[in-house]
């Protein structure tokens, strides 16, 4: 179903009509035939989908009081969403329910089906990464922060690459990279899962990054944003 966003003339439009995908960049709105992606089936996905598959029953087994519980938490929600035009929107108890529970698995956290505090998470303090050209190499990929921020919170660093060379805007998905506490003290290499990824990369190949700071009730930051081009390894 497409999001549109109706004016005189139409000023925004996101979504599938007729088989046709409209979205939009910097460079304004566009259009494109729909295409089925791959389904790969790997590890992570498979897990997701377990999850999803899981979420429906795990809500029923919640008392009235405590889906109530998670409707008041969806109110006044510790993180704001967004929809594709831009919009602030806000998540059904239910939703936010989903969202958690798929959150801590994704970091081996046990199951925790009651609503959480609504506390907000503060974001990461600094963040830079480093990539050099991937071949599996677990220091072929690292990100660098302040210390202690990882010591206590998990990092999430998802990746997106450019579709071009020099491209300052991103049109691939974001893929989520690390899901972990940091490993040191203000770096950690992630080159396996960088690899995994996108596979075999070369310089000068752009990528841009977001670091999430998540708190062991699943609830996470604004992200801490980057880019940076593959470079020649030391």
């Amino acid at each position: 179903m497409a999001i549109t966003k109706l004016a005189l003339p139409v000023t925004g439009i996101r979504g599938t009509i007729a088989g046709v995908v409209f979205s939009a960049n910097k460079s304004g709105t566009y259009a494109k035939g729909w295409s089925k992606g791959p389904n790969p089936g790997t590890i992570g996905q498979m897990a997701q989908r377990a999850t999803v598959t899981e979420t429906g029953p795990l809500w029923r087994t919640l008392s009235t009081a405590e889906q109530a519980d998670w409707d008041t938490f969806a109110e006044t929600p510790p993180e704001d969403d967004y929809n594709s035009l831009g919009e602030l929107y806000l998540l059904s108890g239910f939703s936010w329910f989903s969202r958690i529970l798929l959150r801590r698995r994704r970091v081996g956290l046990a199951d925790d089906l009651l609503a959480p505090v609504s506390t907000p998470t503060t974001a990461p303090i600094t963040f830079s990464f480093t990539l050099y050209p991937a071949a599996g190499g677990n220091d072929e990929a690292l990100f660098d922060y302040t210390a202690g921020d990882f010591s206590d919170h998990y990092a999430i660093l998802q990746l997106a690459i450019a579709p071009g060379l020099g491209t300052n805007v991103w049109t691939s998905r974001f893929l989520n990279c690390w899901e972990a506490l940091g490993v040191g003290a203000t770096e950690t290499e992630f080159g396996a899962n960088y690899f995994a990824a996108f596979g075999i990369t070369q310089v000068p190949m752009r990528f841009f990054a977001r670091l999430y700071r998540q708190a062991d009730t699943g609830i996470r930051s604004t992200p801490k944003e980057a880019f940076v081009d593959v470079v020649a390894g030391p």
